[in-house]
């Protein structure tokens, strides 16, 4: 009888092992939705799917892929020929559609690849740069080739929007072990917890604005818990103010004078945007300052707050 006990406890104990190990596989295969970082890529053969599936992997990413409106079949492919893929790289103003609905809004950080083609990237490529909004967004572009390097092509798309934050990128082949697959991600890393974010986007009655930010341990925390829509409240017929969950750090100081666009920290929770410039004898910490914001009138109002 002991024995029977025994063989039966053994064997709940290896089908809750054998269970737990199977839902931890697909919890790691599933996309996770809170990440602030995905893999963007297109790719016409597969060779870069790999690639991006891996990088993904690697550094706990969500995974996108661009879709072609209409696929590019082999014969496209042929670059001896008059195929698909060389006229759209000839053409200047050739922008392939794309099939799928991209949301990137979530995201800081976008790692895009993309295969080489013609010594630089795919024309549907810059079709994504016009279609969405990569604003404030970190690019790091990696791309799959035989030969060519990734250098002239990040300079392609660097000169096509300048005002991206376009990192250097990587080229990759098939044969690249997970070492440099992981190299790549920390280096990445590393570089991403040193830059210097110096401006914010806010969205107010659906108008986009960008707080210029002064460079303080306030604005650094500040960063770290955006992004956030809060219902700011109308005092004094020139500012909106708002207590956050947060404390943040402070460095105040008596401006003595305030400006119309300031963007304050009162106290050490309490987030301020001034709307009406005014005489104060009150101590601040200065986190930004927003040009050309309008009157806000007496209301209420809700902001977004975006990286």
């Amino acid at each position: 009888m002991k024995k029977n006990v025994l063989l039966i406890v053994l064997v709940i104990i290896l089908f809750f092992t054998i269970v737990g190990c199977s839902v931890q596989k697909e919890k790691n295969d599933n996309v996770n939705s809170n990440n602030k970082s995905v893999v963007l890529y297109f790719s016409a053969t597969g060779t870069t799917k790999k690639i991006a599936e891996r990088i993904a992997r690697e550094s706990n990413s969500d995974i996108i892929k661009i879709i072609p409106e209409e696929e590019y079949k082999k014969e496209d492919l042929n670059y001896n020929s008059d195929c698909r893929a060389n006229r759209e790289q000839n053409d200047s103003k050739s922008r392939p559609k794309i099939k799928n609905a991209i949301d990137i809004n979530k995201y800081d950080t976008i790692y895009l690849g993309y295969p080489i083609w013609w010594g630089t990237n795919p024309k549907i490529i810059l079709t994504l740069l016009d279609t969405y909004d990569f604003t404030n967004k970190i690019i790091i572009p990696f791309c799959t080739s035989g030969s060519t390097e990734i250098s002239g092509s990040v300079e392609d798309l660097r000169k096509y929007n300048p005002n991206l934050n376009i990192k250097d990128g990587k080229r990759f082949s098939t044969n690249d072990s997970d070492e440099v697959i992981k190299e790549f991600i920390n280096r990445n890393e590393i570089d991403k917890s040193n830059e210097v974010i110096n401006s914010v986007k806010i969205i107010i009655n659906d108008k986009e604005y960008i707080i210029k930010l002064e460079d303080n341990e306030t604005v650094k925390s500040f960063i770290n818990i955006l992004p956030q829509e809060l219902n700011m409240s109308e005092l004094n017929g020139n500012e909106k103010y708002i207590y956050l969950d947060n404390i943040l750090p402070t460095n105040s100081f008596n401006p003595k004078k305030i400006n119309a666009g300031d963007v304050m920290l009162y106290g050490n929770n309490c987030l301020v945007i001034f709307y009406k410039s005014f005489d104060t004898s009150y101590s601040y910490t200065k986190i930004g300052h927003i040009d050309n914001l309008p009157n806000l009138g007496n209301s209420n109002i809700t902001v977004k707050f975006e990286k």
